[in-house]
């Protein structure tokens, strides 16, 4: 027999060792006294069984748990389990012609935690053979009569105390589950508890389950090689028709989860580690391209779909991993405050600038009014981070750089106060060209005037609000914000010509022009609308 747990590599049987020190050693290599569920599957995937069944029923009176392992392979034949399978062990005839033969060292798991008898019950072309090892190392082989199927059924009878029973069973169950959880065939497990039965499946099909934000499969070399790889913290499982060889955190593909199945796999001689020979290098390599090239391009499908749907911390997540694991998406999707025409995202990865924004404003929905995408974020910092190093586009919140100017409303009162303003401010320095009065979102939301670009509702940056609104060959319209209390106390004014003067010795203060004389005219101008004398 050959697997994952067993090769000898011969063809010819050898000399067993006869030295019970020997056969002690290798036993006392399972660490875990519940790795012979690992090789007794193994053995009937190697004989061919469509399914294997694992009962455990536990007879109190006798106060012994029974450990049947059963399968419908092809069985074994005299010579097969002389040969092969009792290669460790000694027959209680003198005269027994079974001695040694080829044989791994997996069937001496069986010994591992300490069963009183292991049973053994084979049939192969019609003839039944029955084996029974003892915990002495010595055994009694015999013919069982005529057979009408193939199959194995290996018991381990265990001496156990009532108390103990539960833990053997849920440590049974999760040896199964570490060892066969992506098994090839099918595995039962039942649980016999008086005349109640209690089954469940163990084998699942070889997928990163909760551990990944995107994930690809591929399968390479005719079948023989099939390769998982997700995105998500490092973590590395090598099987062999599903069985385990060897799992761990070392990022040996890279920033990735990965779960290799191939048959040519194998472990070493100590069971805690796989062999890394030329197949093991070659499955390595295929994970990395899989990572390359379909784990790229599934987690950009799976960027978008997120960001489609606006969840935001999947979305972050995803970009997090992809720039941690440096892995190059064909597409970087994000989501958009307001859909751009029937878009809900944008790819920003040939943008060398893009806007982003924790809510919708008003100032986010005046820059979709114009055509500008706007990304909806989360947690800006780590995601503009993230973003450079993967892209090189610079995201910017927009109510960090830049101010949204809508026009308000505006009452009969407002028009003679602006008017009286535009007044005052061109005797005593300069006509703006134009006052606006409106709501400002952004950057200067709390200022109380910028310059504008126009009079309708627009989007300025902090260049362009800083410009002087008095400017003799480019001026801009004064922008007052109507929510500013100073505006909002002038608008409340009975009188508008003091109103209007306080808001023009206001804006040239803010503009760094009022002196002495500007304000003395300033007072006479407001006297003169007041009709004060």
């Amino acid at each position: 027999m050959s697997g994952p747990y067993r090769d000898t590599g011969a063809d010819e049987p050898v000399e067993a060792p006869r030295d019970e020190g020997i056969v002690g050693d290798v036993i006392a290599q399972f660490a875990d006294i519940h790795a012979f569920y690992r090789e007794l599957v193994q053995n009937s995937i190697d004989a061919g069984s469509p399914t294997v069944e694992v009962e455990l029923e536990y007879d109190r009176e006798a106060q012994r748990m029974n450990v049947a392992v059963k399968d419908r392979g092809e069985g074994m034949t005299r010579e097969i389990v002389e040969n092969q399978l009792l290669v460790l062990f000694r027959s209680t005839k003198e005269k027994d012609k079974s001695k040694i033969g080829k044989f791994g060292i997996g069937f001496a798991s069986v010994l591992a935690p300490n069963p009183e008898v292991v049973k053994v019950q084979t049939a192969r072309d019609k003839h039944r053979l029955t084996l029974h090892l003892y915990r002495d190392l010595s055994y009694e082989l015999f013919d069982a009569g005529p057979a009408t199927q193939n199959g194995t059924t290996v018991t381990l009878e265990l001496a156990m105390k009532q108390g103990d029973v539960k833990e053997f069973v849920d440590q049974s169950r999760a040896a199964l589950k570490r060892w066969c959880r992506h098994a090839t065939v099918q595995i039962d497990f039942t649980e016999v508890r008086g005349d109640v039965r209690v089954d469940e499946r163990i084998d699942t099909p070889l997928e990163l389950i909760g551990t990944t934000l995107a994930q690809a499969r591929a399968t390479r070399d005719d079948g023989q090689l099939t390769v998982v790889v997700g995105l998500g913290a490092p973590y590395v499982g090598f099987f062999n028709h599903g069985l385990t060889l060897y799992e761990t955190t070392e990022p040996l593909v890279g920033h990735f989860a990965v779960k290799i199945q191939d048959a040519r796999l194998g472990h070493t001689i100590s069971r805690d580690d796989v062999r890394r020979d030329e197949h093991f290098d070659h499955a390595v390599a295929v994970a990395r391209e899989v990572a390359n090239s379909e784990l790229a391009q599934s987690a950009a499908w799976k960027l978008k779909e997120h960001a489609e749907a606006a969840e935001l911390e999947e979305v972050e997540a995803i970009v997090q991993a992809a720039v941690a694991a440096k892995l190059q998406l064909p597409a970087w999707h994000l989501p958009l405050t307001e859909p751009v025409g029937e878009a809900k995202t944008v790819d920003v990865s040939s943008m060398r600038k893009a806007w982003a924004s924790q809510h919708v404003t008003l100032l986010t929905t005046e820059l979709v009014r114009h055509g500008q995408p706007v990304i909806l974020y989360k947690d800006l910092d780590p995601l503009a981070s993230a973003l450079a190093r993967a892209t090189g586009v610079v995201v910017r919140d927009v109510h960090g750089e830049l101010t949204s100017i809508r026009p308000v409303a505006r009452t009969d009162n407002d028009e003679e106060i602006l008017g009286t303003l535009a007044e005052i401010l061109d005797k005593v320095y300069r006509d703006p060209g134009a006052i606006v009065l409106a709501d400002l979102v952004g950057l200067h939301m709390d200022r109380f005037a910028i310059s504008g670009q126009s009079q309708g509702a627009h989007v300025v940056d902090h260049d362009a609000s800083a410009k002087n609104p008095f400017a003799l060959l480019a001026r801009r319209p004064l922008v007052l914000s109507a929510a500013h209390p100073l505006v909002r106390a002038a608008r409340a004014h009975d009188d508008p010509g003091l109103a209007a003067a306080h808001l023009a010795r206001a804006v040239l203060l803010h503009h760094r022009l009022l002196d002495r004389d500007r304000s003395e005219q300033i007072l006479e101008l407001a006297l003169v609308h007041s009709g004060v004398e």
